[in-house]
């Protein structure tokens, strides 16, 4: 870079350009003054743009005139490097300002080629003239028609002066009262001429009908206007304009609405909304007004008058506003049913979350999804610790038309790993687990995955016509997920429970859970007033069995001894590893003579048992117990456990192989 700014601003190697006009200073004095000019001209023009365009703020083009001030003031810059040259011969950076001109002015023509279509399509001021022209003719109009109705309401005002000062003069002179009844005439005649102007001028459409000759007697050029038919169009139609151009739907409330016209009274008038047919056969909403203009000798209604304004713009609107109101009630259901899908997803997370055992989910989500899901029948489905079927654990709704065990193979949607809809217009993309039927419907598969796991399936079915939409799919995409998290955090739970209170190598409960039950059950069998017994059990020789055949072989024995136990106790019973090879069971409500009885069940059957490792049997095997019982031999839990441990170690000295009762224990 340091290489490349010096390069551009060495002038060592090279000679000053005046050497070519071999420094005669006429010359020189007429290049340099030449272009000093030229520069200072360049450098202007971009100040007058530039102040042009912060006057005109509505100027068009103004980025291609900014561009093109920066080509110019580029320009001058060269100038400038012309006249320096002559002295200091930078040529490097006078190219390089010559390359950016250059590059300037072709970026600057280029973006002309688009805006010259524009710059033409812009109207010329002899346009512009013409519309100003036009524009000044209709004001003019305007106000002549506003001068004319002014000098009428005045020649009016004048005329009722006179006639009043004549009307006062009539019982003096007949020469008077002739003359003002010529007078009166010509007001009559003025009046009707300026009555006729009014009607004429009246920005609504203003017709009269006769309903004895059945023609139009009067109709304003606002019918043009309004619906644009002509006056001698209006005259040849054989019925009244409303009952020849309206609306099919409109033509029964029109027929009583004329009805009413003829029993109106005269200071009475009838409104009616309706649509007509214009000449280019579209319609228009209008407001009619219908009173009674003039009557026969038997005070019919004879002549009708209505005055009618067009109102298609309101109507729009009207309409429009009505549209938005129905979309914007139709969001807001929407949004309800959505809040209110989130609140029952919610309650359902709630119960999930606040369930202790993954069966006490599985009984609870038919409840709980019923009523997000109302409109479909359903299932919920979890996959078989093998991996190779999906087993149904809650369903919901009727004409359920799914198996109840799925292979994963059968379910498009397990097999793509997610969302698969089924449609009666695509019957062969149904899944395979789908019992085909008459009622067949729209089904929704959705994999229920938690931490890139699929854990089982979300199925629902729906016998209505109408597709399953996006929002029912995203929902059913988000239960999927929350009840995957949660059985998947249950089964968490159930397996660290189980680690914590589990002996990993005989599957039976550890010392803290023994520690924690033994409180729990002596506090319940007390409250129930129950007895409760304590067997400490301990393995004759174990440290001979790992001397001779090696810390395996003795695993293998503790291991087949808490299988014996899991296999040989009630369901309320509680066998734990006490610690080595020392097990302890505690037997809720069983006395000091029950819990005598299975210790001696107990021996014997472990006795009997053939324990083989690597092809090689481990012999017999024996043990040595020792029983304690609530209240016999206390009330305190640590009190028993020390009986019972008391026992056994006597059963040991004793000679093994037996079980020693703590009422045998010296006091």
């Amino acid at each position: 870079m340091q290489k490349f700014f010096t390069q551009l601003f060495s002038h060592d190697q090279y000679i000053p350009h005046g050497h070519c006009y071999l420094w005669q200073p006429s010359l020189l004095w007429l290049h340099i003054i030449s272009d000093g000019f030229i520069a200072i001209a360049y450098f202007s023009i971009p100040i007058i743009l530039l102040y042009f365009i912060r006057q005109r703020q509505d100027m068009p083009f103004k980025g291609v005139i900014i561009l093109f001030g920066a080509f110019i003031l580029s320009c001058g810059t060269t100038h400038i490097f012309s006249v320096i040259t002559l002295y200091i011969p930078i040529y490097w950076l006078s190219g390089a300002i010559k390359s950016f001109t250059a590059m300037i002015s072709l970026y600057t023509a280029i973006s002309l080629i688009p805006i010259v279509p524009k710059a033409l399509a812009l109207r010329s001021p002899y346009e512009l003239e013409v519309l100003n022209r036009e524009l000044e003719s209709k004001i003019k109009e305007k106000e002549t028609a506003e001068k004319i109705i002014r000098q009428l309401n005045e020649e009016l005002e004048n005329r009722v002066k006179r006639r009043t000062a004549e009307l006062e003069q009539t019982n003096t002179q007949l020469k008077i009262e002739v003359q003002e009844r010529e007078n009166f005439e010509t007001a009559l005649r003025e009046n009707q001429r300026f009555t006729q102007r009014i009607a004429d001028l009246t920005p609504n459409l203003l017709y009269i009908y006769d309903l004895i000759d059945n023609k139009t007697i009067y109709c304003n050029r606002f019918i043009t206007e309004i619906l644009g038919y002509t006056l001698q169009e209006v005259n040849q139609m054989e019925a009244d304009i409303f009952s020849s151009l309206i609306h099919p739907e409109d033509q029964g409330r029109m027929k009583q609405y004329r009805e009413r016209c003829m029993n109106l009274k005269d200071d009475s008038y009838l409104e009616i909304e309706c649509r007509l047919k214009d000449s280019q056969n579209n319609w228009h909403w209008i407001q009619t007004r219908k009173t009674v203009f003039s009557r026969n000798t038997e005070q019919k209604s004879k002549q009708i008058l209505t005055i009618a304004s067009d109102i298609t713009l309101k109507k729009e609107t009207e309409l429009s506003i009505k549209n938005v109101n129905q979309q914007l009630g139709e969001r807001v259901q929407e949004l309800e049913t959505r809040t209110q899908e989130m609140i029952l997803l919610g309650e359902m997370t709630d119960f999930l979350q606040a369930c202790l055992s993954i069966s006490e989910a599985e009984t609870t989500l038919s409840d709980l999804l019923k009523p997000i899901f109302p409109e479909f029948a359903g299932a919920v489905f979890t996959l078989k610790p093998s991996h190779d079927l999906l087993e149904l654990i809650a369903n919901w709704g009727e004409n359920l038309n799914t198996n109840n065990m799925i292979n994963p193979e059968q379910c498009w949607g397990l097999r793509r790993g997610t969302c698969h809809s089924g449609k009666t217009d695509y019957p062969n993309l149904y899944c395979q687990h789908i019992e085909k039927n008459d009622n067949l419907g729209n089904t929704l598969c959705v994999p229920m995955m938690a931490q890139g796991d699929t854990l089982g399936l979300l199925y629902l079915h729906s016998i209505s016509e109408q597709a399953i939409t996006l929002s029912q799919k995203r929902l059913a995409e988000a239960i999927s997920k929350q009840i995957a998290i949660s059985l998947a955090n249950l089964k968490l739970r159930e397996t660290l429970q189980y680690q914590s209170f589990r002996d990993p190598l005989t599957g039976l409960f550890n010392r803290r859970y023994l520690d924690a039950s033994i409180d729990r059950e002596l506090h319940r069998v007390v409250r129930e007033n129950k007895p409760l017994g304590i067997i400490m059990l301990d393995v004759d020789h174990f440290k001979q069995f790992n001397d001779t055949f090696g810390h395996e072989a003795g695993d293998m024995v503790l291991k087949s001894i808490g299988t014996f136990l899991q296999e040989n106790v009630r369901q309320s019973d509680i066998a734990c590893r006490f610690g080595g090879e020392e097990f302890t069971i505690i037997l809720p409500h069983a006395s000091l003579e029950n819990a005598i009885e299975r210790a001696e069940q107990l021996r014997l059957g472990i006795k009997q048992l053939h324990i083989q490792y690597s092809h090689q049997s481990l012999g017999i095997i024996t043990v040595s117990l020792g029983v304690s019982a609530f209240p016999n031999h206390g009330e305190n839990p640590k009190v028993l456990l020390q009986k019972a441990d008391l026992a056994l170690l006597k059963a040991k000295e004793q000679g093994r192989d037996r079980l020693i009762s703590a009422d045998l224990l010296p006091q």
